[in-house]
């Protein structure tokens, strides 16, 4: 019986092992909100990476954050700073060099599924959209289709990439329906052209 239990025990570890991810943030100036903000759950790794040169944190604002995490003051496109959240709940955050224009939160889950962290981590803005849409994914999107409300697919694409820009300045005013794919992984969004 004792066997048993620790075989249970340990497949219950493996499957939780392969379950933490690490989800990967550009930080640069002018990142903030929805850009520098991702769903996750606990056991799961942020990880931030400089997208330009000048000198950044990445520091939990205290009184609005589970955890407490603080990069240090570091300079230079490409470096990186990571951390594992194990604690749920919201955790605020910015850089205080320019806590203005670069801030975020990372919301954190005891369990969360794979499909729920792809729905959940996708942005898209603005909305009303007038010239370009952006969408941003944490997993990287293989592909798209927007439809009007017709059903009518009025355009499509393969993607590899975490960011998709798509110019809708030639659409005529309505809503239209973004579907995204990565993998198996699928949802659909509902965007408004002004």
């Amino acid at each position: 019986m004792k066997k048993i239990t620790l075989l249970l025990a340990m497949l219950a570890l493996a499957i939780q092992v392969e379950a933490q991810q690490t989800f990967d943030l550009d930080w640069a100036i002018g990142i903030n909100g929805a850009a520098a903000s991702v769903t996750i759950e606990t056991g799961d790794t942020v990880r931030w990476t400089w997208a330009d040169g000048a000198p950044h944190t990445v520091t939990n604002i205290a009184g609005s954050s589970e955890e407490t995490f603080d990069s240090g003051t570091l300079q230079g496109e490409g470096t990186q700073f990571s951390f594992t959240f194990s604690v749920a709940g919201t955790n605020d955050y910015r850089c205080e060099v320019h806590p203005g224009s670069m801030f975020g939160t990372i919301t954190v889950n005891e369990v969360l599924s794979v499909e729920d962290k792809f729905v959940q981590n996708i942005s898209w803005f603005p909305n009303p959209v007038q010239d370009e849409l952006t969408i941003t994914s944490l997993f990287k999107l293989d592909s798209y289709q927007i439809t009007d409300v017709l059903g009518k697919t009025v355009e499509s694409g393969n993607q590899n990439t975490n960011v998709l820009n798509v110019n809708m300045v030639e659409y005529a005013k309505g809503i239209y329906f973004v579907s995204l794919a990565s993998g198996d992984l699928k949802t659909t969004v509902q965007i408004i052209k002004n």
